[in-house]
């Protein structure tokens, strides 16, 4: 028995010392071949190396040199050396616990088709129910580190690169009972030398997390990126995404777009709102604290230039569903910016705070420099009724340079319907209310051709108006409440180089009786117009006067913009007025009364040139002369074309009526010419148009040449006839049409030549 028990002894070592012999004399590069060439079979994957090898000292290791794993067109891993340490131990107990990943000087490729690859056969409930593995539990791997590595990420023609990155994630477990990544719990830290994106270079970016039991806690991410730094921290649990800090400082942003943002055509379809995708794993958005600081911006968007610099700003308390809702988020803001441009606007020492909630945003406090002032706003804006209220509106002390391209260009298309009250007109808005808006010495320069005008120390007050309701600008009625104020008031106001002294305009209400008032000075004259409106009667009637008297008329020459027109004259002004504010245009009623004593036009003898007309037809009217081709604008547009001279009307007394918003001119006499001149017709203020508005003249006891006006204001149907002409000449059409049918005159013409 005893030898027995000693041949066992001597067994048991030579099968001890020849396992230990294989185990250290054994090198898987002898079956490398073999290895390869049956892993490269099994899969798309393609698998190779230079060497490896072994460690059997605790723990066991495993070196690969030179490995390279790739897939073809998806994807390519090549790595100077991968090292993996394990222990045996754990295996016995059904779990694989890897103590360390090391990948060394790594470069990775990785494209979108290899995630677009379609996702392996869903396993029968019989093979789900018999894994290969059934005897393991779990996977723990307590070191993943890759150092000194760079990746590469393709999208769309579009590559994203990793310099120099380094990652590490410790502490990875895996259930392979319940292997979802909802049940992972791991933390990584990752760095990298710089970002390569389509659209920036992002420098040092930063990212440490961890992840645990369906909780991501993300404790810092961050980049220096655009000349600043970016940095972050927040934490999603329970579909909850809270972000505690986000941090951009020091950002230096450029920006250039063609596209046009926002903007929509009257008549054209809503654009359609931006709608973000519905995500399984977020249902809220909360930010704790967003700090902008020191960012600077330069932008050009629609064609327009903007300037940012050194914007700070602070947003607390930010909540939100997700998808985006602006009807329910909320938010606290503050801000402040050296600078803030849109081309010729700039304000300087911005500030303003406010705050966003249920669908309304509230400015509370803005202050700035604006055109060596300042300027004071607050207001707010409801999204769903689009309704925008001016609470205060201050500018004191400014000057404000008018650019031609803030003007609204004139109309092109002009037809017979094309004039519209602006009641009919869309706007922007659904609602706009001005509760507070005052100017308090304010410069007006304007730079624009159509509009050259310039007021000195205007002071504005506006109280309660309603400009907009229901997507529609208001007529005069519905702005005109007792509750609205409106007082302007100017030391100088300019257009074209008329000089208005002292103009005031006060428009208020005493109970439900509205009163307004507006008076103006020339240098020699003056005008005003007052009157009363009932504010509580049905469409508010109302009536004024109008006065003005004016001992010289040539600044009135200043209107032509012509320096070779120029008017010597008087001129006296009264009218009584009534009508209803509701529909105002089409509803005013009333006498215009107009006196001058001498009214003289130096520069063009008007007499000399209808002696030409009629006498030499085809010589000044069949070749149209200046007169005839432009019509009577050309006065005061080109004075220096016609026969120099002086026209001089004397003892002009003329009157209108007015109905309904039509100014009717009787026929009445213009005295002072050798000539008989006739002015009659009628003029649609509602409609903005000329009724066969014509001026006369005559040679007793005959009709010489009628000047004709009919249509819309802004592109009338111009006609001369004469009495010896079968032709009417058209001045829009610059040629002439068939003229209607004209009695004959009896008169003949004088100097005529017979033939």
């Amino acid at each position: 028995m005893k030898r027995f028990f000693d041949l066992l002894a001597i067994l048991l070592l030579l099968l001890l010392a020849t396992s230990v012999f294989f185990l250290f004399s054994f090198h898987p590069d002898r079956y490398k071949s073999d290895f390869l060439h049956w892993f490269n079979q099994q899969s798309d994957w393609q698998l190779n190396y230079k060497n490896t090898q072994w460690s059997l000292k605790q723990p066991l290791s495993l070196q690969a040199f030179d490995l390279e794993l790739a897939k073809s067109g998806q994807a390519a891993i090549l790595a100077k050396q991968a090292t993996l340490n394990f222990a045996l131990m754990p295996l016995l107990q059904g779990n694989i616990s890897l103590d360390s990943l090391s990948i060394d000087q790594a470069q990775i490729a990785l494209t979108q088709q290899l995630f677009d690859a379609p996702a392996e056969p869903i396993a029968t409930e019989q093979q789900s129910n018999n894994p290969v593995l059934a005897w393991l539990d779990s996977v723990e791997l307590q070191q993943v580190i890759v150092k000194d590595s760079d990746f590469i990420w393709q999208d769309a023609e579009q590559p994203y690169r990793l310099e120099r990155f380094e990652l590490a994630i410790e502490d990875w477990q895996i259930d392979l009972n319940n292997p979802s990544p909802k049940q992972w719990q791991f933390t990584l830290h990752s760095s990298a030398q710089l970002l390569v994106t389509p659209w920036q270079e992002i420098a040092m970016p930063q990212l440490s997390l961890a992840y645990a039991q369906e909780q991501l806690v993300i404790d810092h991410i961050g980049a220096d990126l655009l000349q600043g730094s970016v940095y972050a921290s927040a934490e999603l649990s329970n579909k909850q995404l809270r972000i505690r800090e986000v941090a951009l400082n020091s950002l230096r942003l450029e920006h250039f777009a063609n596209q046009q943002f926002g903007t929509t055509d009257a008549n054209s379809e809503p654009q359609e709102p931006l709608i973000l995708p519905e995500l399984d794993w977020l249902d809220s958005i909360q930010v704790d604290n967003l700090l902008l600081n020191q960012i600077s911006l330069v932008s050009q968007v629609n064609g327009h230039n903007l300037v940012l610099n050194k914007f700070t700003a602070e947003v607390e308390n930010f909540q939100s569903p997700w998808p985006f809702d602006q009807q329910a988020f909320e938010a606290d803001y503050a801000f402040i910016a050296d600078e803030f441009g849109i081309d010729h606007i700039q304000f300087n020492d911005l500030t303003a705070s406010g705050r966003v909630a249920q669908g309304q945003f509230s400015l509370a406090a803005l202050r700035s420099q604006l055109f060596k002032g300042q300027l004071s706003l607050s207001l707010s804006y409801v999204w769903k009724q689009q309704a925008l209220t001016l609470h205060q509106l201050v500018l004191a002390n400014n000057e404000i340079p008018i650019q031609p391209n803030w003007l609204p260009q004139a109309p092109t298309d002009s037809g017979e319907d094309s004039v519209q009250p602006s009641t009919e007109l869309g706007a922007p808005l659904q609602q706009f209310n001005i509760e507070q808006l005052e100017l308090q010495q304010v410069k007006l320069l304007s730079y624009a051709d159509q509009f050259p005008f310039s007021a000195t120390g205007l002071n504005v007050e506006l109280r309660q108006l309603e400009l907009i309701k229901d997507g529609k600008w208001q007529s005069v009625d519905d702005i005109w409440q007792a509750r609205s104020q409106v007082f302007v008031e100017a030391p100088e106001l300019a257009y074209r180089g008329m000089v208005l002294s002292h103009v005031s305009m006060d428009l208020g209400s005493d109970q439900q009786i509205g009163y307004f008032n507006l008076y103006g000075e020339l240098p020699l004259g003056q005008f005003e117009l007052q009157g009363q409106a009932l504010l509580d009667q049905e469409n508010k009637p109302w009536q004024a006067e109008l006065s003005g008297l004016l001992l010289d008329v040539s600044p009135l020459a200043r209107l032509a913009n012509n320096r070779d027109f120029s008017l010597v004259g008087d001129l006296e002004l009264a009218g009584k007025l009534r009508g209803k504010l509701s529909d105002f245009g089409a509803n005013i009623d009333g006498s215009i009364d107009f006196h001058s004593q001498l009214l003289q036009l130096p520069g063009a003898d008007l007499e000399v040139t209808l002696d030409q007309i009629i006498e030499s037809p085809r010589q000044y009217f069949e070749d149209p002369n200046p007169l005839i081709s432009s019509g009577w604008p050309v006065f005061w547009q080109n004075p220096r074309s016609l026969p120099q001279g002086i026209t001089q009307f004397t003892n002009l007394a003329l009157s209108a009526e007015l109905e309904q918003g039509k100014l009717r001119i009787a026929p009445q006499p213009l005295p002072g010419l050798r000539y008989q001149l006739t002015l009659a017709g009628e003029v649609d203020l509602a409609k903005q148009r000329f009724n066969d508005l014509k001026l006369v003249v005559a040679d007793q006891p005959c009709w010489r040449l009628v000047h004709s006006i009919t249509g819309q204001w802004s592109q009338p149907a111009v006609s001369f006839d004469h009495y010896l002409s079968p032709r009417r000449y058209s001045v829009d059409q610059q040629d002439f049409v068939r003229a209607p049918s004209i009695p004959q005159c009896r008169y003949p013409l004088a100097g005529q030549v017979s033939q």
